[in-house]
């Protein structure tokens, strides 16, 4: 069994001012008998000291969003790592960042572990992408993605993150991994979660402009670059005929990937379900294509909106 813990508000918040960039965060839930799966839920509640605590002693556990979409700028850089030889690749980034001027701290995990780099204020997401992408393939250290299916992760995954969007999240430290029931601590402090803030505050932060500095001339390898975005260029419907699009019925939430507007499916409302908004997603390069994640097919979704799909007459 993990040891127990009962942190004071003061040390929550000192947590919070280290790794909290904005409120929206996940809990993760209890380790599934049937098949071990622990995921985690995005909570519609902000974050906040009450629930850190909770984290810190062991009773729940948290995961974090890198990006402020206000800002586009996170607190920290955490480079995960699970892959055959993640320890050594991250040692050996570890000591190369160490010839940059930058203090990184070395995190166990359960398959290998994270790197993290702390802000001595806000940083930009794009400007720590690049500065870890090219650190890591000048050093021959493996960057998932571009063709590899091994390597390391860089968090921020994303440059910028659209006003609603969250990017994708990392287990917080500190507290207890629900899939193994155990800490993960980092390396170079005791096992106490004041022990271990005490270390990571006396850490060197990096700051902005030390980040412009080291970035100054680079941008994202080619590989890993986000694909440009295809403008959607709607057809010219047939004479007579009324083309249907489906932004025309429903109201967009905010909520957006890489890919997809979100919006709450109509079959669904119908239903009494889908209280997140965020069942429809509809293609951004072609608003024609939408799909709804529970699973309600097109007629069902037309039918909702009092546009029920016409069947072409037999001739």
């Amino acid at each position: 069994m993990p040891a127990h813990f009962c942190v004071s508000r003061q040390t929550a918040e000192e947590f919070m001012r280290l790794f909290v960039n904005r409120l929206a965060y996940c809990i993760q839930k209890e380790k599934a008998p049937s098949d071990g799966s622990a995921p985690y839920i995005k909570q519609t509640r902000p974050l906040d000291s009450g629930a850190v605590r909770m984290h810190l002693n062991g009773d729940m556990t948290i995961s974090l969003f890198a990006i402020n979409p206000q800002t586009q700028s996170c607190k920290w850089v955490a480079i995960d790592a699970d892959f055959g030889d993640a320890l050594d690749a991250l040692f050996h980034l570890r000591r190369e960042l160490k010839q940059d001027g930058i203090d990184a701290a070395l995190e166990q995990s359960r398959r290998g572990g994270h790197l993290w780099i702390f802000g001595e204020g806000p940083l930009l997401a794009s400007q720590c992408r690049i500065y870890i992408y090219n650190l890591a393939l000048r050093l021959g250290v493996p960057v998932k993605g571009g063709g590899l299916k091994e390597g390391i992760e860089v968090f921020p995954r994303q440059d910028h993150i659209a006003d609603g969007a969250y990017g994708n999240a990392i287990r917080a430290p500190l507290g207890v991994h629900r899939k193994t029931n155990r800490r993960y601590w980092f390396y170079d402090a005791d096992v106490t979660p004041e022990a271990q803030l005490n270390y990571l505050y006396g850490l060197k932060k990096l700051t902005a402009t030390e980040l412009e500095t080291l970035t100054q001339g680079m941008e994202l390898p080619k590989a890993y670059r986000p694909p440009a975005p295809v403008p959607f260029v709607p057809r010219i419907p047939v004479t007579g005929q009324q083309e249907f699009r489906i932004l025309n019925y429903v109201q967009i939430t905010g909520k957006q990937d890489i890919r997809n507007w979100k919006a709450q499916c109509p079959s669904c409302a119908q239903a009494g379900r889908d209280r997140s908004r965020d069942n429809l997603g509809i293609k951004i390069s072609d608003p024609r294509f939408y799909v709804c994640r529970a699973g309600c097919t097109k007629e069902e979704i037309r039918a909702a909106l009092g546009q029920p799909i016409r069947k072409a007459a037999m001739a």
